[in-house]
């Protein structure tokens, strides 16, 4: 039978060296670097017209947000809404991060920039700029957009 003058200091001893370890580091800017890597591959694979390779940005139940039309829950929604524009002649999306914040945790993080958006249509061409806000979630070691959300810098009525 165990005595318990001994076994009380060794419990004390394991509970302090388990109370006082700390996290691993995340490199903040190694991070802020891969998601403006993945906005690059990101808009390769927009001015591709590559619906597959578009959708693979986000997270299975990712949520998009954009004026004038209903909230994009899913990723079959998101392959629905990229095949019913993408591959259109003379259409040309750009976006661009005007900057990238990542929590300490290295886990979560949010990209905010700029877009400018142009589609050729028989009733004359469609022009608008505006700025996107994305949530990204690191899940199983990748960065995904969980949520995005974006509105046009034009007067209501205009975009």
């Amino acid at each position: 039978m165990p005595r318990p003058r001994l076994f009380l200091p060794l419990l004390l001893s394991v509970l302090l060296m388990v109370g006082c370890t700390t996290p691993p580091q995340v490199d903040v800017a190694a991070e802020v670097q891969a998601i403006r890597e993945l906005d690059r591959q990101w808009q390769a694979a927009v001015d591709a017209k590559d619906v597959e390779a578009t959708i693979s940005f986000y997270a299975p139940d990712a949520v998009k947000m954009e004026p004038n039309a209903p909230t994009i829950v899913g990723i079959d929604r998101f392959r629905e809404a990229f095949e019913a524009w993408l591959p259109l002649p003379n259409v040309s999306n750009q976006f661009a991060p005007d900057l990238i914040e990542v929590a300490a945790s290295g886990d979560m993080a949010w990209d905010r920039g700029t877009y400018h958006f142009v589609m050729e249509t028989p009733d004359g061409p469609i022009e608008d700029v505006g700025k996107y806000l994305m949530v990204w979630k690191k899940i199983s070691g990748e960065w995904k957009v969980i949520a995005e959300c974006g509105n046009s810098d034009l007067p209501a009525g205009q975009e």
